[in-house]
């Protein structure tokens, strides 16, 4: 079994030159090892190459799968999530919002590829230079997060963590700090308090009540 990223990308490799000998370069098996390649390339370090790898996989799959099959739409998420990693932020938020599209009209607006690509597409907007319009779009999440999951699961936790981070990127560091300070006793009661996600937002925390007291602190000084 493969050690890590680099190692299953190699095996993966291996395993494609065979399946492209015997199965074809376009059977829906080689297909899904190629897209397992690519995500592998991505995981192992090289963001450039998995997006290469996706965008050519990509129109290979719409025309044998069909636009709208489930791996073609995994493909076209891969795509945006890696030219998002290669340094196109606004390349990866105009390819999830395309995505989020298709998905709410497949599958419905609630539904958790949907809320996925939304989420992406979120995080995106933020990196590419609109931090207050990731921000609204967090704040619209978070309510269907809560209903379709609950208030507590991991993925709620998660958008609410964006939200309060974008909300300080966008200029509002005390409720940045307000927001983080009622996350982090959630996440100690759900999580544990020595959870990864747990310690990240003790650390964020710590960071916005500084910047908030920084900035009362200019305000004070410019009076």
């Amino acid at each position: 079994m493969a050690a890590g990223p680099a190692a299953a990308r190699d095996e993966v490799a291996a395993l494609l030159g065979t399946m492209q000998r015997v199965l074809g370069r376009e059977h829906p098996d080689t297909l899904t090892t190629r897209s397992e390649l690519a995500r592998l390339t991505g995981q192992a370090g090289d963001a450039a190459a998995a997006r290469d790898q996706f965008a050519v996989l990509l129109p290979v799959m719409a025309r044998v799968l069909g636009p709208d099959h489930p791996d073609t739409l995994t493909a076209r998420s891969e795509l945006a999530r890696w030219t998002g990693e290669a340094g196109d932020a606004a390349g990866a938020r105009n390819q999830f919002a395309a995505l989020a599209s298709v998905r709410e009209r497949l599958l419905g607006p609630s539904h958790r590829r949907t809320l996925a690509a939304r989420t992406s597409l979120a995080h995106w907007t933020g990196e590419a230079g609109n931090p207050a319009g990731a921000r609204d779009q967090y704040a619209r999440l978070v309510p269907i997060y809560e209903h379709e999951f609950g208030p507590e699961h991991p993925r709620t936790l998660a958008v609410r963590a964006s939200l309060a981070a974008w909300i300080g990127v966008a200029g509002d560091s005390a409720e940045a700090s307000r927001q983080y300070a009622e996350l982090l006793p959630v996440h100690e009661r759900a999580l544990g308090a020595k959870h990864p996600d747990t310690l990240v937002v003790r650390q964020h925390l710590a960071y916005w009540t500084r910047q908030a007291g920084a900035r009362r602190r200019g305000w004070g000084r410019q009076k």
